[in-house]
Order: C-alpha cells, then structure tokens, then sequence
C-alpha cells in the first residue's frame, strides 16, 4: 500500500471514528432533523430513507443541483463517494464511473443505466462521449451503486443506476398560486462561460398543471492550473423541457404525466475526440441532439393493497451527425480515412415499462410484493461516406425483461428484500457486418437476483448486507464489430457474468454539538467478482470482442452529513481497487482514492449561507505503471437570498473553485502525455428570481 494510500485510510478512519465516539446518550432519534441521508430514495422499489436503505445510494436534490453551478450533469457527481465523470466535459458529452465501472469503450458504459425520467439513455461512438444534458433542467438525481439495487431498471446494471429527474410544475408552484416564472443566468470567468434559463409554471386547475423550459449555454475552451489554455474544451448548447400531470379525477388517484426534452448543440471545427490527445485526430463540425419523451400512468390506490400501479412508454433518440472532417499533416488516419468521412451516428429506442406493488400487512410485519415486465427495441444507426462501418455496424436489438422483488419489514428492526430478473434479447445486424450475418438474428437470456437484509440494532446503529448475481447480454456493437484491424463478428460471445457482495453499518446520532442537531453516517463494503468479462480484443483474424476471463473490484465507501440550525457538512470518501485476474494487472477504469468534505454555516438574518469544500485525491497508478500525483483541492460558496432592498427575492450564488489554482488530471482519462488538464481557478456567479402570482 502507497503513503498516499495509507494516508487515505487513516483519515477516512479518523472522520468515522469521531463521528461515532458521540455517548450514546445524545442519539435519541428526532424526526425533526433532516440530513442528506434522511432523504427518501424512489428508484430502489418502494420509497424509503437513504440510510435505512440495504445498498449504498445517494438523493441529489434541487438545492445541491444549483450549489454545484454545474456546466455539465457528469458535474453533479462531485460529492458522490464513488462516482464520477470524466472524458469530454463539453459538448461531445462524458463517460460515467461507478466503482470502478466505466471507461471510454462501448463495453464498460453499458454497464452503467442512465435514465431520465426513467427513459433508459444510451449512445457510444468511437472518442465521443457517451451521456449528454442539460444541468438546469434537473431537479434530482439518484445514484445507486452497485448491482442489488438496480434490479428493476434492467440488465447487466454491474456498476449501478443514475436516475436524473426532470423539472416539474409543483417544483415552483405553492398552495394558492397560479403561474410562476423563474428566471436564472450565470457566468465564470475559467473559459467565459455564461448560461440563461427561463422556466414558466401554471396550474390551470387543482389537477392540471404544466411547465416550460428554455436554457442556452456557452463555454470557452478553460485554462488549467498554472494558467494552460486546453483547447477543444469549448461549447455551445441550447435546450428545452416541457413536462405536465393530469389529476384524472377528483375521486381517483389516478395521475398522467409527461415530459419531452430536447438537448442540442453545433459547433464548426470542433475537435474529433472527445478525449486523451484528440489533436492528432484533426477537427469536425459536428451536430449532436439528443431527444428524450415519456408518457406515465400512475395509480397509487392508497385505499386498495392490491394495487399501486405504474405504466410508462418512452422514447428516446441521441445523433451525432459530423461532416468537413480536417486531418492534421502526417497523420496516418486523416480524410479520407472512413471515420472522418461525413457521418451520421445514432441510437433510437422505445420501451414499454409496467409494474405493480401488492402490500400486505399484520400485527408485526408488512410485506410488498413488486413485478412486471419491460419490452424494448432499440436501433443503432451509422452511415459513414455512404456506407456502414465495420466498426460500428448498424443494427437492432428487441428484448424484454421479467422482475420480480419482495420486501417484507418483521417488526420494525429487520427487512429483508429480494429480486429476481430474467432478460432475453435478440440482436440483428442490418448494416456493417459481414453480409453472411446481416437479417439473422442473434439471441440471449439470463437471469439476477439479489438478496439483501437490514436489521436495526437500536435507535442509533443499523447493519446491511446485499448479495447479487448479475448477467449483462452482448450488444450489438460487441457481438458484430469486424474493428480496423481485421477483426472478425463475435458470434462466440457469452453473457458477462458478475456476482457482487456487500456489507456496511449505519449510525445516526442527535444533539451532538448542539440542541437539535443531527449526523448520518454510512459505510460500505463491496467485493466485485466477474467471469467471462467482455472486452475488445485488437488482433488480426479474432474476434472483436472476447470474453477475457476473470476479474475484480473491491472497495469501500463513507458517507456521512450533519445538519443544525447553523451549520451543515457532508463527508463522502472511496478507496477502489481494480485487478484483472487473467494479467495481474490494475484495470485502468479503477478511479483513485478520493475523499471530500464540506463545511457550511447559515447566517439567518444576513439570509446568507457559506461554505468550504476540500477534495483530496489520492495518487495513483496506471498498468502501465505511469505514476498519478495525488492532489487537494479546495473550493468556496456562497448562496445569498436577500428578504429586503433591491436585491428583494432575488438569489445570488457565487463560487470560487480549485482557489490554489491546482494543475492536476483524472486518471480515468488515461495516459496523462495524451489527456487533458482538469480546470484551473474558476469563479462563478449565478443570479435566480422567481416570480409568483
């Protein structure tokens, strides 16, 4: 184990170990205070609190959305242990990271779901990023990391779930109001970057209301630390949400919903890459949109326990559509090379989603039984100079999916909860692939389950465990791609098999520091086990994609907040380590050791709230053997909401980021000779109003 290393887990022991030397006598329980881990998690089943959870999960709300004054949504993953973002931070979109999970291959990200709105998104394109959004339309994210609680979203979820809630009427609108309008613009001096948002609510009737939204965004390429122009880092992108619900009745809770987004962006002579030495790789004008639509039925039925029902169809589609490619002089792979002709890139999909909860209840136990079903087809497009490549065929996949999960409470202390999935896809080439594959199917089934139990030991400590089996099916692009290195289709491929487990304790104590104050902590362990692990293979004459054999990822998390009438804090650290047991070596998608805290302090008749925030990343190393240099770095906020004046109703919010102006990079990015900076010192100001009548 590295200094930096042991460093690492000497001080994530020390935050723990203070926080629970508290005498027990100040952890009666007080339901009038709220941490971040007493936030209620939907995407897991049924609602519950965060803490009594039996798997490491996060809430993001609205109010940490906009401290962020994110640029990006791979942004707002900051102070979530575990997770991260890294690849392009601009318009070419980012590459997610849970747990080790996530790398800039096809492969690695379909290990990860992203939804929004509970639309499933997808996109992967050789050096463009796989996930792209808008910050201001959100107003919550879940994270849920690891396999065990990702069951209900689909397969193969290895690395977990990113669930992104869209803006809503309600968000804005209090009891008797009508229409508000909510206006919001910003700016940073690191690229000067700005941005603009309009929001418009209205409640035509106690059950119906709708929201619209407008926002528009500009970033200039950003200097690293020490002052570094990085370029190709630059953007512009505009966007737009309108969402609605329908009460369908006065004597029914019965409720439809909607929501359409749209995310777009242009720019001339962008770089081609979203990431590591994209110079070499020349420039492209380059077009993306990304379109995502739902429609849900919901019945909660509080009065029957036989029904709280649940019915979505969705679609989504993300194109990259890129043309006047310019090489640079010397470059073996410049125009007109295939993957720099005029082309269009893109994944369509519509999915059916339905399911339902029965509840049964005694004396000293309730039970809820969760099942249904998901019907999905996707198609993956590519044209490239008129013709597909081998590198990325064109093709569909159709498939369905069976779920299955109980949770049944004993008395209060102990519940226990278990899934089941079976999964069954059929994948067909139409373009790209060897002529003899095209228009004949390919197909694949499995099965996970997981089984998982929280037992609350008193008012104060709660222990969890979480077994999982997971099978994630082959895609089209592993099963098809012939590659650029005479590659062939990979018709041999297996499903990837991973079994997880998991083991972590809570604590909660109350009047700590002061009379109604409140600190959550929760640690996690985890041990990653994969067979038949899918990777790309480049060697003339084999198979694109093989199944590789074993590897392994293990860690542990810590998350920990406290809430009083005055101050606030978080603390969230990971230590993960990734192995590939066929070569002994360090999977490169292992993030370094991390840990962040903040410290906050109201100041109630000032209407001003003020923070630090210190990330310390600890250094690391790539199988290569280059060596990360660990790095700290501190950050500054404050949120200003003004009763009075001229400033009256309007809220401000200022940051300085990286204050030390810190040069430093994210080993996620790979070889640091061919990757780019992180960004330097950066101011941002961000200037709200809502107006209600």
């Amino acid at each position: 184990m590295s200094p930096l290393s042991r460093r690492f887990g000497a001080v994530s022991t020390l935050a723990l170990a203070t926080a629970l030397a508290t005498p027990v006598a100040a952890q009666t329980a007080d339901e009038g205070v709220f941490t971040m881990l007493g936030r209620i998690i939907l995407a897991a089943g049924r609602a519950r609190v965060a803490i009594d959870t039996p798997q490491a999960v996060t809430a993001l709300d609205s109010e940490d959305i906009e401290r962020e004054q994110a640029s990006t949504p791979g942004d707002l993953l900051r102070a979530v242990p575990g997770a991260s973002s890294f690849g392009g931070g601009a318009m070419t979109g980012q590459f997610l990271n849970i747990r080790g999970i996530g790398t800039s291959s096809a492969s690695d990200e379909n290990r990860i779901i992203v939804s929004i709105d509970g639309v499933q998104k997808y996109f992967e394109q050789y050096r463009v990023g796989s996930h792209f959004g808008e910050p201001e339309l959100y107003r919550r994210v879940e994270v849920l990391r690891g396999p065990g609680a990702s069951l209900l979203h689909g397969s193969g979820a290895i690395g977990g779930v990113v669930a992104f809630e869209t803006r809503q009427a309600s968000d804005f609108l209090s009891e008797g109001e009508t229409t508000a309008l909510r206006l919001r613009a910003g700016g940073h001096d690191n690229g000067s970057g700005s941005f603009g948002s309009a929001i418009l609510a209205h409640r035509f009737s106690d059950r119906v209301e709708m929201l619209a939204a407008i926002t528009t965004r500009q970033e200039g390429d950003y200097d690293a630390g020490g002052g570094a122009l990085v370029p190709g880092t630059n953007m512009s992108a505009q966007s737009a949400l309108v969402s609605g619900s329908w009460l369908m009745s006065d004597e029914s809770e019965q409720r439809l919903s909607f929501s359409a987004s749209r995310w777009r962006t242009e720019g001339d002579q962008v770089p081609y890459s979203a990431y590591g030495d994209f110079s070499v790789f020349g420039t492209v004008d380059r077009t993306v949109t990304d379109d995502t639509a739902q429609v849900t039925w919901e019945n909660p039925a509080s009065d029957n326990p036989w029904i709280d029902a649940r019915v979505q169809l969705s679609f989504s589609r993300s194109e990259v559509d890129q043309s006047n490619a310019q090489g640079y002089p010397g470059y073996p792979f410049a125009p007109p090379y295939s993957i720099f002709q005029d082309s269009i890139y893109a994944y369509e999909g519509v999915t059916l989603n339905a399911r339902n909860t029965i509840t049964a209840e005694g004396e000293r136990w309730q039970n809820y039984l969760t099942f249904g079903g998901q019907i999905a087809t996707r198609d993956r497009e590519q044209v490239s100079g008129g013709s597909t490549l081998g590198s990325h065929p064109a093709g569909n996949s159709d498939g369905y999916g069976l779920f299955l999960q109980n949770e049944l409470v004993l008395s209060e202390d102990l519940t226990l909860l278990g899934a089941l999935r079976y999964d069954y896809s059929s994948l067909t080439a139409t373009a790209g692939a060897d002529p003899s594959l095209l228009n004949m199917p390919v197909t694949h089934s499995g099965l996970a389950g997981s089984l998982a139990a929280h037992y609350t030991i008193n008012e104060a400590w709660s222990v969890f465990g979480t077994y999982a089996s997971t099978t994630r099916l082959p895609t089209i692009d592993e099963m098809f791609d012939s590659g650029t290195s005479g590659g062939t289709a990979s018709l041999g491929l297996r499903p990837e098999h991973a079994r997880t487990i998991e083991l972590g304790a809570t604590w909660q104590g109350r009047d700590i520091i002061a009379a109604g104050d409140g600190l959550d902590v929760k640690l996690t362990a985890f041990n990653n086990q994969f067979q038949d692990r899918i990777e790309r293979v480049s060697i003339a004459g084999q198979p694109s994609f093989q199944n590789i054999g074993r590897a392994r990822i293990r860690g542990v998390e810590i998350e920990a907040s406290y809430e009083s009438d005055l101050w606030f804090g978080r603390f969230a650290a990971s230590a993960i380590e990734g192995l590939d047991q066929t070569t002994n070596l360090r999977l490169n998608s292992t993030p370094a050791h991390q840990a962040m805290l903040e410290i906050g302090r109201r100041l109630p008749e000032q209407n001003l709230e003020l923070g630090w925030r210190g990330t310390f990343v600890a250094g690391a190393s790539l199988a290569s053997g280059e060596r990360f240099a660990g790095h700290s770095l501190h950050d500054v906020f404050m949120t200003w909401r003004p009763d009075q004046g001229a400033f009256r109703d309007i809220e401000v919010q200022l940051s300085v980021n990286n204050i030390f102006d810190v040069e430093h990079y994210n080993i996620l990015d790979g070889a640091q000779a061919t990757s780019r900076p992180r960004p330097g010192r950066d101011i941002r100001l961000t200037l709200g109003r809502t107006i209600s009548f």
